[in-house]
């Protein structure tokens, strides 16, 4: 608010909201998905009863988006910002949809791989507990708070061994 001003701040509001509309409108006409409710703001999420949605998450992640991924019911969203009301924006995103929902429903009951996989298949287990045990798992092996062990000698400025 100090640096847009109210005035600003209105006015990135009404343009994020009729980005958001406008891509809420264009892919309620995309053949083989659905948007969820009728957004109002800047949140459009989307859903298939076609194919696995977390596919399409992850065709339009490997073109640059980054969209959520929710559970119950399976969906993406779009949360719209400033970024998004740039010229051209909202074009790329819808055309890229079509494009990625296209290709799917070639072959919509292809396997998702990849994140999606993972993401669908946690929602399937029926005990809960085992996800949070799974994933505690998962990012233990992916953090360590132990420096690494190394025999390499470090060199000063002068290049001589320390």
């Amino acid at each position: 608010m100090m640096y847009m001003g109210e005035s600003g701040y209105v006015d990135a509001t009404r343009k994020i909201i009729s980005t958001a509309r406008k891509i809420r409108n264009e892919i309620k006409k995309i053949k083989g998905v659905f948007v969820f409710g009728n957004p109002e703001v800047s949140v459009v999420a989307i859903g298939s009863e076609v194919f696995d949605i977390f596919r399409l998450s992850n065709a339009l992640t490997s073109k640059g988006w980054n969209l959520n991924t929710l559970q119950y019911p399976s969906s993406i969203h779009i949360c719209c910002t400033v970024l998004h009301t740039q010229p051209g924006v909202a074009d790329r995103f819808i055309r890229e949809v079509k494009d990625q929902v296209a290709i799917i429903m070639k072959n919509p009951k292809e396997k998702t791989t990849g994140k999606g996989a993972i993401y669908g298949m946690a929602q399937a287990i029926p005990d809960r507990t085992l996800v949070t045990e799974i994933s505690r798992g998962f990012l233990d092996c992916l953090y360590s708070t132990e420096a690494p062990k190394s025999n390499i000698s470090h060199m000063n400025s002068n290049g001589k061994a320390h």
